[in-house]
């Protein structure tokens, strides 16, 4: 069977003129997030948002099986994360980022951490991981990390890069291999501050300290890096020599077989009358 990988939406609240949708809420999937993951076997799957004030919300259809319909979730980068939802206070108008969005995502987030299946955050994902597990951020690298090395850079977008260290130990270093340093785009002015509850540093900014990648200890899979590793698949001259993104996705979509591979097998003893309890 084809694993179905769920991508969560980007929310685009005001549509620009031209368009011809006024005043829509539109939801969105960045096409290379798709191509990364169905470039290895995998069907992308857009999760929609429902409308928190539409009268029809109250009709939808459990988390519950929402999840038990996909293999895994891959969060979206994109808009900041709204400082409220890790309960500090903002500090410019400009980071305020999207409630409404935080709101969701970390819904769709508990309903596949508890279901025990695989998550991987790329960037504004990997920042929402950590507040789900009690974490903050720090809203703006340059102002509140002076001598910060640049991360985020509007005119250069995603050909800005950096290098990441990847932890002794780490599940990355293990996938990866024991080079000292990996090359990876930077697009992010937010990064992790206090870690979560249960959450270990996979990766660092070898410049500065800035938390690049972070997973959680538990059971389960649980990954956030901040850069963007699909990205990473551009045939552009700049992105030679960047971090491949494919073990990455290949270490995600294994484990999310295994999980969907025991979900089956569960399911074929339950239907032959075999209690799981006796299974060797």
């Amino acid at each position: 069977m084809t694993l179905r990988i769920g991508i969560s939406a980007r929310l685009l609240h005001s549509p620009p003129d031209g368009l011809g949708l006024p005043q829509k809420r539109l939801q969105f999937l960045e096409s290379t997030m798709a191509h990364w993951i169905m470039a290895h076997g995998a069907l992308a799957l857009m999760v929609p948002f429902i409308d928190e004030a539409s009268p029809l919300s109250t009709n939808r259809a459990p988390m519950t099986e929402l999840v038990d319909l996909l293999d895994g979730l891959v969060l979206q980068g994109g808009i900041d994360i709204c400082p409220e939802t890790y309960g500090d206070t903002l500090r410019d108008p400009a980071w305020a980022g999207d409630a409404i969005r935080d709101r969701y995502e970390l819904d769709l987030l508990r309903g596949f951490i508890e279901a025990g299946k695989p998550v991987l955050g790329v960037c504004r994902g990997a920042q929402l991981i950590n507040v789900y597990y009690g974490g903050s951020l720090v809203q703006d690298i340059p102002s509140l990390r002076p001598g910060a090395s640049r991360h985020q850079d509007a005119a250069r977008y995603d050909r800005l890069m950096h290098d990441v260290h990847f932890e002794a130990g780490s599940s990355l270093q293990r996938l990866y291999g024991n080079s000292t340093l990996h090359r990876v785009t930077s697009i992010h002015h937010q990064c992790v501050d206090r870690l979560g509850e249960g959450l270990v540093v996979e990766a660092y900014s070898p410049q500065n300290g800035i938390i690049e990648a972070i997973r959680h200890e538990g059971p389960g899979y649980v990954l956030g890096v901040q850069w963007h590793p699909e990205f990473h698949l551009s045939p552009r001259e700049e992105t030679q020599g960047l971090l491949d993104s494919g073990p990455m996705m290949m270490d995600f979509l294994r484990v999310a077989r295994a999980r969907a591979d025991r979900h089956q097998m569960d399911a074929t003893l339950v239907s032959a009358g075999v209690p799981l309890a006796t299974r060797s």
